[in-house]
């Protein structure tokens, strides 16, 4: 249990303060993955932090920064180092492998805050439903409850005045040129 609750606090996105430096998260992720023995929760977590990941990259582009040298530090996962190859392509060439890229896309070009985060705690959502195809009682039941009901609490604490304070404070670092890629 205090592992299930460790990883979804590492996935509220929300809960990470801005002073949190892209080395730390990396760290904090490589710990996770580490102390993750279970198949189904090392997915969850290792696709939410692709997720991130892509997010992350796709708002540095729409910031029209350049791509991440070699070796910086700007995201965790497997498709870390194949995003920085296929920089120049809308969607990095992962279209297949996350079909939701594009429209993720959309909302950032829209800076429409609230609908990219509900639409990415869909795709949380649903990926789970995929990963979960089991009706029984089990351990990955039971998983797949508590990665949920940390979604669902996310979703149901949007409401628009947070959502544009916390729009507010992403344009606050842009313009201070905050280089923290995972708040």
């Amino acid at each position: 249990h205090e592992l299930v609750t460790r990883a979804l606090a590492f996935l509220e996105w929300r809960r990470h303060p801005n002073e949190r430096t892209d080395q730390e998260m990396v760290e904090r992720y490589r710990k996770m993955m580490a102390a993750t023995q279970h198949p189904i929760l090392h997915d969850m977590i290792a696709f939410a932090a692709d997720m991130r990941t892509i997010m992350a990259a796709l708002r540095r582009r729409y910031r029209g920064q350049p791509a991440p040298s070699p070796g910086e530090i700007w995201g965790v996962g497997s498709w870390v180092r194949y995003i920085e190859q296929q920089w120049d392509d809308p969607d990095f060439k992962l279209k297949t492998v996350y079909p939701w890229i594009p429209q993720a896309k959309t909302h950032i070009e829209q800076s429409d805050t609230l609908a990219l985060e509900r639409f990415l705690l869909k795709q949380l959502w649903n990926h789970v439903d995929r990963v979960i195809q089991t009706n029984d009682f089990g351990i990955e039941s039971v998983l797949a409850y508590l990665f949920k009901w940390g979604l669902l609490k996310q979703w149901l604490s949007h409401d628009a005045k947070a959502a544009k304070a916390r729009f507010d404070d992403l344009v606050s670092e842009v313009m201070n040129e905050h280089q923290q890629l995972f708040n």
